[in-house]
C-alpha cells in the first residue's frame, strides 16, 4: 500500500470514526451520542475539505514528477525536437490546473452554503420552540382568567381594584352590603328617585347611610326592586316589599298613595307657578290685604276671561295718555327727576333733534300732530288720578278719552313713526305736575316708558317658548284665549348696555306654618344683543337661557360681557362695585326680592293641598328697573338645575348638598349648619 492511499485511509477514518456499542449503554447515551454527533458535523466537514485538498495537491505533485520522468527521458532522445511539444504540454497542464482548481472552489462555495442552511433551519427551529412555549403560557392564563371570571363576575371597576376580587373578596363585600342595606331600612334610610342625572342628590344621602331603591316606581313590589353597591356594584335582589322612606321625582305624585312618614318634594296645586295662575292668585290676595302687588309685580292679564281683555284696552289706552306726558318732558329737556327748564334755544335745539330722529326712523319727513292730543292726554290722567285717590268710582277712564281710535292713532304716529306735537313747549309745567302726583300712587309709572310695550306670553308653555313683545293694541287684542298679557319693563336695570334677568331659588319645606328659605348664591342671565327699543326682536328682549343658548352673541356686545351669557350673583356684585353701587344688593335688590316671594307665597297657600313632609325648590325669575327695584316675573316649579354652564357648576352641586342639610339633617338637629340657605319666613 502506498503513502498516498495511506493518508486517504486516514483522512476517512477520522471523518467517519467507528465506536462499538457497550452492551451496559442505555437510550440516554445514544441521544447524547447523536447530539454530539449533529454539533460536530460542520467542524467535520471542515476537516474534510481540508483533507481532499491535501490529496489533491499530492496527487497533482506525483503527476509532474511521472510528467518530468517522461519528459526527461525524451528530451535526453529528442531534445530538439520536443522543445516545441513540451512547451505545449506544460500549457496544456496549466490550463488542465486551473480547471481543477475552479472545480475546487465551486465544490466548497457548495458545502459551505449547505452548512448555512442547516445552520439557519436550526435558529428557525429554535424560534418556532420558543414562540410555541409563550403561546401555550398565554392560553393557561386566558384559561385560568375564565375559570375565575365563571366563579365570581367582576364589575366595571378601576383596574387599580382588580386584586381585590377574588371569591373572598366578593364574599365579603356582599356581607357587608347586606348588613348596610338592613341597617339603612330599620332606621328609615331608602329613597327613591327617577331624576336622569341625579349625582349630586345620591352622593350626599349616600354619604348619609342612605341606600337607593331600583325600580321602575316607588311602589314597585319585591319582584322589581334591586339594591345596587355603588361602589363594587353587587346587586343585591329584595325578597318582600320596601317602601323608600324619601320620594325625588319630577312627575306628579298621587297623595293618597303616600304613607304619612314618606318624605316627597311634591306639591299640588301651586297656582302661582303658572303664567295665569300667579297673576290671578295676586289680583284676588290684594283685595284681602294690605298688601299691594303692583309694587313688586306687573300689571297682568288674562285673556281667557271675558272681563280682561276689556280692562287691558282700558290700561293700554291709560298707558298711552302717560306716554304723551312723558314725551312732552322729554322732548323739552326736561324731566321727573330734574327740575330745570331749558331755555328757549334748548327747547328749538332739542325740537330739532327730535324732528331728525323722525325723519331717520321713517325714513321720510315727519308729520306734525296737532297739540290736542296733549290735552286729551292731560284729561285723561286726571281722571286716572282721581280714580286711584277714590276707588269707589267706576269707568273714569271711559269717561277721560272719549274718542279712543283717534286718540290711539295720533299716538301711534308719535311714539311710532317719529311725528312731533304742536305747540308741546306750553303744557311742560302741566304734564311734569301732573306726573308727579300720579307717582305718588302709581309705583309701575317709572317703568312703562313711552312705547306702550307688553309682552305676550302662553298659558302652557315654558322655557320662553312662543314669547313675544308687542306694542300695537289691534295686534295683542287679536290673541285668543290660551294667552297672558303683562306689561313690559321699558326701563330696565342694564350691565354694559345689555338687558338680563336674574332666578333666584328658593325651597318651602310647610305650608302650615309656611315657611320659606332663600338660598343666597343666585345667577344672572344675558341676552345675546345689545338692548334697543326700536326693535322687538326676542333675541333682544327674552333672556331665558334655553332661547340664547341657541343665538349667536352680536359683534358689538360689550367684551366684558360673559360668552355664555350666564353670570355668578358674585359678579354682578363686584360689577355693582365698580359702577359705584355696591349698597343697593344688601339695602335694595335683597329686601325687594325676599319681599316678593313671601307675599306671593302667602298668597298661594290658600289654595294649596296641605300634606305634611313634603318639600320642593322653585326658581324665581326677576327684573331690575333703573333704580335697582326688583321685579318679579314668573315662578318656576321644579326648576331646571342642570350643569350647562361653568356658572351652574358653581351653584347646583352645593345648592343640592344645602338642600338636604334643610330637609333631612335639620329635622334632627335645629342648629345644624344649612349652608347657603335663610330662613327668612315662618309663621308661627
Amino acid at each position: 500500500m502506498n503513502t498516498l492511499t495511506k493518508r486517504l485511509w486516514k483522512c476517512i477514518s477520522y471523518c467517519f470514526p467507528f465506536r462499538k456499542k457497550k452492551p451496559n449503554d442505555n437510550a440516554v447515551e445514544e441521544i447524547e451520542i447523536k447530539q454530539e454527533s449533529l454539533e460536530k458535523q460542520p467542524i467535520e466537514a471542515n476537516s474534510e475539505r481540508e483533507t481532499s485538498y491535501e490529496v489533491n495537491s499530492e496527487r497533482e505533485t506525483t503527476i509532474e514528477a511521472n510528467s518530468e520522468r517522461e519528459t526527461s527521458y525524451e528530451v535526453n532522445s529528442e531534445r530538439e525536437t520536443t522543445i516545441e511539444a513540451n512547451s505545449e504540454r506544460e500549457t496544456s497542464y496549466e490550463v488542465n490546473s486551473e480547471r481543477e482548481t475552479t472545480v475546487e472552489a465551486n465544490s466548497e462555495i457548495e458545502t459551505s452554503n449547505e452548512v448555512n442552511s442547516e445552520r439557519e433551519t436550526t435558529v428557525e427551529a429554535k424560534r418556532k420552540r420558543e414562540t410555541t412555549t409563550k403561546a401555550h403560557r398565554k392560553r393557561k392564563a386566558a384559561n385560568k382568567s375564565k375559570s375565575t371570571r365563571k366563579t365570581a363576575k367582576k364589575p366595571n371597576v378601576s383596574p387599580e381594584r382588580d386584586k381585590l376580587y377574588c371569591d373572598e373578596c366578593v364574599s365579603r363585600q356582599k356581607r357587608c352590603f347586606k348588613d348596610q342595606v338592613k341597617t339603612s331600612i330599620a332606621k328609615k334610610k331608602v329613597f327613591w328617585t327617577d331624576f336622569k342625572r341625579s349625582n349630586d342628590f345620591e352622593r350626599g344621602l349616600l354619604s348619609r347611610g342612605w341606600v337607593k331603591k331600583i325600580a321602575p316606581t316607588f311602589n314597585a313590589g319585591p319582584k322589581k326592586t334591586v339594591f345596587r353597591d355603588p361602589t363594587y356594584g353587587h346587586k343585591i335582589i329584595s325578597r318582600y316589599d320596601i317602601q323608600p322612606n324619601l320620594i325625588l321625582t319630577r312627575q306628579r305624585i298621587e297623595l293618597h298613595l303616600l304613607k304619612e312618614d314618606q318624605i316627597t318634594n311634591h306639591f299640588c296645586r301651586v297656582h302661582a307657578t303658572s303664567k295665569s295662575g300667579l297673576c290671578k292668585v295676586l289680583r284676588q290676595w290684594c283685595l284681602s290685604c294690605d298688601a299691594n302687588p303692583h309694587t313688586f309685580f306687573p300689571r297682568c292679564y288674562m285673556f281667557s276671561k271675558i272681563n280682561e281683555k276689556q280692562a287691558f284696552i282700558d290700561d293700554f289706552t291709560m298707558t298711552a295718555a302717560c306716554g304723551i306726558l312723558k314725551w312732552v318732558l322729554r322732548t323739552n329737556g326736561k324731566s321727573l327727576q330734574d327740575e330745570v327748564i331749558p331755555s328757549r334755544k334748548e327747547k328749538e335745539e332739542k325740537t330739532a333733534i327730535c324732528m331728525s330722529d323722525a325723519k331717520i326712523n321713517n325714513h321720510g319727513p315727519a308729520r306734525i300732530v296737532p297739540e290736542d292730543i296733549i290735552v286729551t292726554a292731560l284729561v285723561a290722567c286726571q281722571f286716572h288720578l282721581y280714580d286711584l285717590t277714590h276707588e269707589d268710582e267706576d269707568d273714569i277712564i271711559c269717561a277721560g278719552i272719549v274718542d279712543r281710535k283717534h286718540f290711539i292713532s295720533d299716538y301711534y304716529q308719535v311714539m311710532h313713526h317719529g311725528a312731533h306735537i304742536q305747540n308741546s313747549d306750553k303744557y311742560v309745567d302741566y304734564c311734569h305736575q301732573l306726573l308727579c302726583k300720579l307717582r305718588r300712587v302709581n309705583p309701575q309709572l317709572d317703568i312703562d316708558g313711552e312705547k306702550n310695550i307688553w309682552i305676550s306670553k302662553p298659558r302652557n308653555l315654558s322655557r320662553g317658548r312662543g314669547i313675544r313683545c308687542r306694542n300695537d293694541l289691534k295686534d295683542i287684542c287679536s290673541l285668543g284665549r290660551e294667552w297672558v298679557v303683562e306689561k313690559y319693563i321699558e326701563r330696565p336695570l342694564l350691565v354694559y348696555g345689555t338687558k338680563f334677568d336674574l332666578r333666584q331659588h328658593f325651597l318651602i319645606t310647610d305650608w302650615y306654618p309656611l315657611t320659606i328659605w332663600f338660598y343666597k348664591h343666585s345667577f344672572l342671565r344675558f341676552s345675546s344683543q345689545p338692548f334697543t327699543l326700536e326693535s322687538l326682536d326676542t333675541a333682544t328682549h327674552v333672556c331665558n337661557y334655553a332661547i340664547q343658548k341657541k343665538l349667536k352673541n352680536a359683534p358689538n356686545r360689550h367684551p366684558n360681557l360673559p360668552e355664555e351669557n350666564m353670570w355668578h350673583s358674585d359678579e354682578f356684585k363686584e360689577y355693582l362695585c365698580t359702577i359705584g353701587k355696591e349698597q343697593v344688593w344688601d339695602s335694595i335688590i335683597i329686601p325687594g326680592m325676599k319681599k316678593a316671594l313671601i307675599h306671593t307665597m302667602k298668597a298661594t297657600r290658600e289654595n294649596v293641598k296641605y300634606r305634611k313632609n313634603s318639600f320642593d325648590l322653585f326658581g324665581s325669575d326677576f327684573l331690575f328697573g333703573e333704580n335697582f327695584q326688583p321685579w318679579l316675573l314668573e315662578i318656576q316649579y321644579k326648576p331646571g338645575i342642570t350643569k350647562d354652564t361653568s356658572v351652574m357648576w358653581k351653584i347646583v352641586p352645593p345648592m343640592v348638598e344645602d338642600m338636604l342639610r334643610v330637609v333631612i339633617d335639620y329635622k334632627d338637629d335645629p342648629n345644624c349648619n344649612v349652608g347657603g340657605f335663610e330662613l327668612i319666613y315662618k309663621q308661627f
